[in-house]
């Protein structure tokens, strides 16, 4: 039976090197989407996916458990996010890979599985569409909705690593949905998408 986090957590606190390696391999495709994701650049998502690796390795013994190493690990990861984005002083597209293999790429998902050329042309001008839209979004609602239709976070979870209230996720996640919604559906109006 594999170790919960907290375990391995406790195990890498105790000197087990093995324990922070397994921790590595089990969140590192999350940290990276989400840097990917926020910054919209490779090089910079997997730099700043590797900063947040050292950040933990260097801070594990602040962590104390009062939340799940999940939440402290992507706390970790949206604020190495915004410190990158804060120094570029600009926004950066959100980039979603449709080639990717992530089981989490929701985008992606909007097609129905088809291998018809005309389906998956279709899906790639939605999914091109909606990475346009979310980019266009203010950032803290982005994030909220990257925390949530990407990485799957709970309302709470979000909250806690944004350090915001509940109340706070729920209203920019429904501004953010409002907004791509109807964005979306005038691009559809406009016959962008036939």
């Amino acid at each position: 039976m594999a170790l919960s986090d907290i375990e391995l957590v406790q195990e890498f606190k105790d000197g087990s090197e093995q324990a922070f390696a397994e921790l590595i391999e089990r969140f590192q495709h999350r940290v990276y989407n989400t840097t990917l994701r926020m910054l919209g650049n490779r090089e910079d998502a997997l730099d700043t996916a590797q900063e947040c690796f050292i950040k933990v390795y260097k801070n594990i013994k602040k962590f104390k458990g009062d939340s799940s190493f999940s939440t402290w690990l992507f706390r970790i990861t949206t604020n190495a996010c915004r410190d990158e984005l804060r120094k570029r002083k600009r926004r950066l597209p959100v980039y979603t890979d449709i080639n990717s293999d992530d089981e989490n790429n929701t985008i992606q998902n909007i097609s129905n599985g088809s291998n018809e050329p005309e389906k998956i042309t279709i899906s790639r001008d939605i999914n091109e569409s909606i990475q346009e839209l979310v980019n266009q979004l203010p950032e803290d609602q982005k994030l909220v909705f990257i925390l949530r239709e990407f990485q799957d976070l709970s309302y709470q979870e979000i909250a806690e690593i944004l350090d915001i209230s509940m109340g706070s996720v729920k209203s920019r996640l429904s501004r953010a949905r409002r907004s791509l919604r109807q964005d979306l559906n005038k691009i559809i109006k406009n016959g962008g998408l036939e």
